[in-house]
């Protein structure tokens, strides 16, 4: 057996592992209605996924509004976290590659910007909670491009951070990953295109979640 490049994967989550941005779309459109905004489309949000909500409103938002900007996470949670799966499902291979992964030891968890409630209930959903050995939200705490949560699982599980990779979907987990010390490898499905990903220069990129068996495994 090979011995793996890396014994600890560190996953964003939106956009790595789940294909959820038609139902982040939607609340964040929804939550903008409820301002009087109505001019905006789901593709005008995409980009922005994985931003933390407070983010999002200071762009979508008049600045007259920017003093609500609570009000508007509360009304986004109260209308996302029961319809988080509407139309949320794994990307292809996410399962597969977990299960390779997982079966041959090398030990994961995930980073995110979503609470861990939700969190753990889309995994719970999909079935794949069992493979990670910590969900780590941004709760109360600062969100990548801060290091502060990557960190958190470093210290938290005994990782050595050379031994670590952090796979994302945009620049802020790409930051992240640089700015805890450890390496990262950039995803072309979700947020970014090949080339914006490119332009965030990570140590590897893939265009499919499987691809990343060939990177631990390396010859």
């Amino acid at each position: 057996m090979k011995i793996p490049a890396f014994h600890n994967i560190i996953f964003d989550l939106d956009g790595t592992l789940l294909d959820s941005k038609r139902d982040i779309a939607a609340a964040q459109l929804f939550v903008l209605k409820q301002f009087g905004i109505h001019h905006h489309k789901p593709e005008d949000i995409y980009p922005h996924i994985g931003k933390t909500t407070r983010e999002i409103y200071e762009i979508f938002l008049p600045t007259e509004f920017h003093n609500r900007l609570q009000e508007a996470h509360e009304i986004y949670l109260n209308y996302y976290r029961p319809r988080a799966l509407e139309t949320t499902q794994l990307f292809p291979g996410v399962r597969e590659a977990l299960i390779f992964l997982h079966s041959n030891r090398i030990r994961l968890s995930v980073a995110t910007t979503k609470s861990t409630m939700t969190t753990q209930r889309i995994l719970d959903h999909f079935g794949i909670s069992r493979f990670f050995d910590q969900v780590q939200d941004t709760d109360g705490t600062p969100s990548k491009p801060d290091p502060y949560i990557i960190n958190k699982i470093v210290t938290d599980r005994f990782w050595i951070p050379v031994e670590t990779l952090m796979v994302g979907d945009s620049d802020r987990d790409i930051e992240a990953g640089r700015n805890a010390g450890i390496r990262t490898c950039g995803v072309t499905y979700g947020a970014f295109t090949r080339l914006q990903m490119e332009q965030c220069h990570p140590d590897y990129i893939i265009d499919d979640i499987f691809s990343l068996t060939t990177i631990i495994f390396q010859s």
